[in-house]
């Protein structure tokens, strides 16, 4: 069993606090993603579970055993590291044996050769054994780095943000084969990373990390369609949400959201109860840009926006938007045009709007419902 528990987890350095009172349970046989921004904590979180770092407060556990006071030789765990950290001096067959060679496990040179060969014919590089790291592409150094990982079997694997040094082309393969060797050892692995469509393109689930706190954990369509604060619906999707200030009014049988020279209405109901007790409040509205239509797309459009810049992406397109003086992006095909201070009817997809309140925490999620509609 390779379960990994983390309990209260707090870190610090000095007067910084790494990682503040962190709770996770990571599954057996889970690809799990820990996304957030630089000094989010991610790599201090991977390094307090391999152990190269110890905890002020809390434990970590890995099969059920408490590993806080265990070095990492001891806890069974292999680690990929951002820089890959592979031995310039030595070929690609030492590299791989070096685990097998230095643990505390003994192992015979055959039963080492037999492991580097397969783990070899696993990531496809049986012909580069006899190079040296310099000789390497980029995509065969993280191979190799994979490689050095898988070698000794281990209950759990750590990636640190692996693939952030190798060009896009190759970030799509490497996915795909991670993901694919994943399933294939069903084995735990823990994968550090800042992109969010890595997260959200590997991961069983996700864990969303801000300035050493967890945001939210769950699988990606949780964290995507039903963020828990705006940190989470900005942080996970390209482009990310849109959101825009609403005032709050409530009369008897019915709340409205004002914003500018628009509003939304809708009559009250038990899914929004808690929008109630925000009356003259200011909330956001969060909207993905793939739910903001424009054009001949919008013909219950209560706005218009002029078009600031059209990003054209191949088989999409990006529309910035004017709102109020407020930038929004519009999703669209490509096929569909606009010209910059063109004034284009905007529509919001109202059954897949979210409303957020105070420190930015989720009050609303309209998940299906058509219940907003735009107020005569």
């Amino acid at each position: 069993m390779s379960r990994i528990q983390i309990n209260s987890v707090t870190k610090r350095f000095g007067e910084v606090t790494a990682l503040d009172g962190i709770e996770l349970d990571i599954a057996n046989g889970e690809f799990f993603c820990v996304l957030g921004p630089p000094g989010a904590g991610k790599t201090t979180l991977l390094r307090t579970i391999v152990g190269l770092e110890r905890p002020e407060e809390g434990a970590v556990l890995i099969g059920g055993v408490d590993v806080t006071d265990l070095v990492p030789s001891e806890r069974n765990v292999s680690i990929v590291f951002q820089n890959l950290a592979l031995y310039p001096d030595k070929t690609v067959y030492d590299n791989l044996a070096f685990p097998l060679r230095q643990g505390r496990e003994k192992v015979s040179s055959s039963e080492i050769d037999r492991r580097v060969r397969e783990t070899a014919a696993l990531l496809q590089i049986e012909p580069l054994l006899k190079r040296r790291p310099a000789n390497l592409s980029g995509g065969e150094r993280q191979r190799v780095a994979i490689g050095r990982c898988l070698v000794r079997a281990p209950l759990v694997y750590l990636l640190d943000e692996p693939l952030s040094a190798l060009d896009a082309l190759l970030r799509l393969q490497m996915r795909a084969e991670l993901k694919y060797l994943q399933r294939d050892l069903g084995r735990t692995l823990v994968y550090v990373t800042h992109d969010q469509v890595e997260a959200m393109s590997m991961a069983d689930r996700i864990c969303v990390l801000d300035r050493g706190h967890v945001q939210q954990v769950g699988t990606p369509d949780d964290v995507y369609n039903r963020p828990v604060n705006t940190f989470v619906a900005t942080t996970v999707g390209m482009p990310p949400m849109n959101l825009v200030p609403v005032r709050v009014e409530t009369g008897n049988a019915e709340v409205q959201l004002r914003a500018g020279t628009f509003s939304f209405s809708s009559p009250l109901d038990s899914r929004i109860e808690a929008i109630t007790s925000c009356n003259g409040q200011e909330l956001q509205i969060g909207v993905r840009p793939e739910d903001v239509h424009i054009g001949a797309d919008a013909p219950q459009a209560i706005m218009r926006c002029r078009v600031i810049a059209v990003e054209p992406l191949g088989g999409e397109a990006i529309v910035d938007l004017d709102l109020d003086g407020r930038i929004i992006k519009a999703m669209t095909l490509p096929d569909v045009r606009f010209e910059p201070d063109e004034v284009v009817p905007v529509q919001f997809d109202l059954s897949r709007i979210h409303l957020f309140g105070t420190e930015g925490r989720s009050v609303y999620a309209a998940g299906g419902a058509n219940t907003f509609v735009p107020a005569a």
